[in-house]
């Protein structure tokens, strides 16, 4: 490569210096050798900062420093001789002050020789130089002393050079990563879509139907749109690849969340086309082997969105970890590594509702026509989750029934087998005051439970065994429950009996260390589990990630204008079933702009938290319960 193609730069915030090739983007700590041969013969020197010029001497091969403005020479690198990163500033194009007259610079004379120097100070001269000559540098021990602290500061430098030459690296990668995935999204819709719908467009004997490339490419036009437009942006400016990317996060989350949720059945789609007919297969065969395809089949394409929002993440991941703190981009890194988590965690849980929708029509089958038919508008729905089947004996008066159950987080249904399937005998809503209750066992009933509907009717269901009894009545009371686990029967009592009284001192340390809480979504009432503490100094309430237990977002308690207990926000409202079958674990913290909604994962838990928040936002508008109170209000709410 040319001499002239390479500049020294100096990284803002480290201040270590390197070069880097303004054509390849190469970079490095050393000289390229390009510049080594460019420096050679003419200009047998290296010029340094503040008037220093490093010499090799042709006679031992070894390197001496000359100051052009004070005439002093000698054997050690001068102090300051070296700019803020360490790296020398070479010479010509390499110089950002490079002046012509540098180059008349004639080699000086040697430094004092080292085996005079030693006579003269009354020091016996060494077989070797290397003593003498630090000696030589500003005068004996005081040189000595100071070498350990010029190797520290040396190895600081060294390691501030490595991280920033690594955070350049990220940053080339993030923008080669993302022109090889557009140039991929690009090869699809040349070789494989373009092709296949104009097949699909033939009057006659078409090969393909729309409709059939339609379920297998869904919107992946919308996709490469969307990311070649991703990556103009970020070519004009790829200083900014967090601002860029947290702009363009919106419509990722729209069209990845749509395509990913779809690829299953994509690739289900393209089996079946594949299959069903040798002429398909032999087309996509074709298709392949189009030289821009480079041998990869349509299914290497087809797969690429899926992994690149994992992908975007694992590389913000990388930049921020090489970022050092105060840095101007470490602000936009953060923000745009929490939307993509978003874009993320809202694909998968987009998928998990149609994976429970795809579950829900999957029953339908088992039913007869007729009722198959009724049920599907009433039963198929995006918020309601299948847990559980099985066989339990319906007992009304003198009659026993058996009956297959379905449970879900909101209903049960149950139904009579036949040979054309089930026939659909009743539904029983799980919300708006259901309850279940097991029953003492008598001489004419054991091992049964009650579940009692909103209009105060009961159905009296009795189980093979005691332990069979038990199972369906806990899944069926952590259904009302919000499909919270919960161990609770009628017989045990109060809730609260076995919740011990604690001091404010232990309730404040035990929200320090934080808890598992859910948290609800205020824009769509959606809930997730969070990992909640109140900070070391108890000024912020903190919430994150469960699984690693990292707190990312906060809010001011002393922005706090209420405390509120049970489900009163309008987050609990907006998810069926929120309010009455979690309102007593319910709290809210209220801020002028903003709630956070949360419910607790049992009592002892409430309590904390209630009683610790209580503590530290006095000024509540929303009158405060001190623990007897609470404990009555909770009592009455169950």
């Amino acid at each position: 490569m040319p001499a002239d193609e390479w500049v020294f730069l100096t990284d803002e915030v480290s201040g270590a210096g390197y070069y880097a090739n303004v054509r390849t983007r190469e970079t490095r700590w050393d000289p390229p050798e390009e510049l080594v041969d460019a420096q050679s013969g003419d200009e047998p020197y290296t010029k340094l900062a503040n008037g220093w010029f490093k010499y090799v001497d042709d006679s031992s091969g070894e390197s001496y420093y000359y100051n052009k403005l004070t005439q002093e020479t000698q054997w050690t690198m001068p102090a300051g001789a070296l700019p803020a990163g360490g790296a020398e500033l070479g010479r010509r194009s390499m110089d950002p002050g490079y002046d012509e007259s540098d180059d008349d610079v004639a080699p000086p004379p040697l430094p004092t020789d080292a085996a005079a120097r030693a006579a003269e100070d009354d020091i016996d001269a060494p077989e070797e130089n290397v003593f003498v000559r630090r000696l030589s540098f500003s005068g004996g021990g005081a040189a000595a002393s100071a070498a350990p602290e010029e190797d520290e500061a040396q190895k600081l430098r060294e390691k501030a050079e490595k991280r920033a030459a690594r955070r350049l690296k990220i940053l080339e990668e993030v923008l080669a990563s993302e022109r090889t995935y557009v140039k991929a999204l690009q090869t699809l819709e040349k070789v494989y879509m373009v092709p296949l719908r104009m097949v699909a467009d033939q009057p006659k004997g078409a090969i393909f139907k729309h409709e059939d490339l339609d379920a297998v490419f869904l919107n992946m036009d919308v996709i490469v749109k969307v990311n070649s437009d991703f990556l103009e942006q970020l070519e004009a400016d790829d200083s900014n690849y967090g601002q860029v990317l947290t702009q363009f996060a919106k419509k990722f989350r729209g069209c990845y969340t749509r395509y990913v949720n779809n690829y299953d059945s994509a690739e289900a789609h393209l089996n079946k086309l594949k299959k069903s007919d040798k002429e398909k297969h032999r087309y996509l065969e074709v298709c392949k082997s189009h030289p821009d395809a480079g041998g990869l089949d349509v299914r290497s394409f087809l797969i690429q969105p899926v992994q690149r929002v994992p992908r975007y993440r694992m590389l913000l991941e990388d930049l921020l970890a090489h970022t050092d703190a105060g840095h101007a981009d470490e602000g936009p890194l953060k923000e745009a590594l929490e939307k993509v988590r978003e874009v993320a965690m809202h694909i998968n849980e987009e998928k998990r509702n149609i994976e429970q929708v795809e579950k829900l029509r999957g029953l339908m089958p088992r039913f007869t026509t007729k009722d198959a038919n009724a049920m599907e508008k009433d039963l198929v729905r995006y918020d309601r989750t299948f847990l559980r089947e099985g066989e339990l004996v319906k007992v009304r008066l003198a009659h026993k029934q058996r009956r297959t159950l379905f449970l879900f987080n909101d209903l049960l249904i149950y139904a009579m087998g036949s040979t054309k399937g089930f026939v659909l005998k009743g539904k029983i809503a799980l919300d708006n005051g259901a309850r279940v209750e097991l029953l003492p066992d008598t001489e004419h009933l054991q091992n049964a439970f009650a579940l009692v509907d909103q209009a105060g009717k009961g159905y009296t269901w009795v189980g093979d065994s005691k332990e069979h009894t038990l199972e369906w009545f806990e899944a069926i009371t952590a259904a009302i429950r919000g499909n919270r686990p919960c161990r609770q029967s009628a017989m045990a009592g109060n809730v609260l009996a076995d919740v011990k009284p604690k001091t404010p001192m232990q309730r404040f340390e035990t929200v320090k260390a934080g808890t598992t809480l859910m948290k609800y979504n205020q824009r769509d009432g959606k809930s997730g589990a969070r990992w909640v503490k109140v900070s070391a100094d108890q000024t912020k309430i903190c919430w994150g990630d469960v699984r690693n237990k990292e707190t990312r977002s906060d809010m001011k308690l002393g922005d706090a204008v209420a405390l509120l207990h049970g489900a009163k926000s309008s987050a609990f409202f907006k998810q069926q079933g929120a309010k009455k079958d979690q309102d007593w674990l319910c709290f809210s913290v209220v801020f002028k702009g903003r709630t956070l909604d949360f419910a607790a994962t049992n009592a002892e838990a409430l309590l904390d938290w209630y009683l610790a928040l209580a503590g530290l936002i006095p000024n509540s508008s929303e009158p405060l319960l001190d623990e007897a109170a609470l404990r009555t209000r909770i009592e009455g709410m169950l």
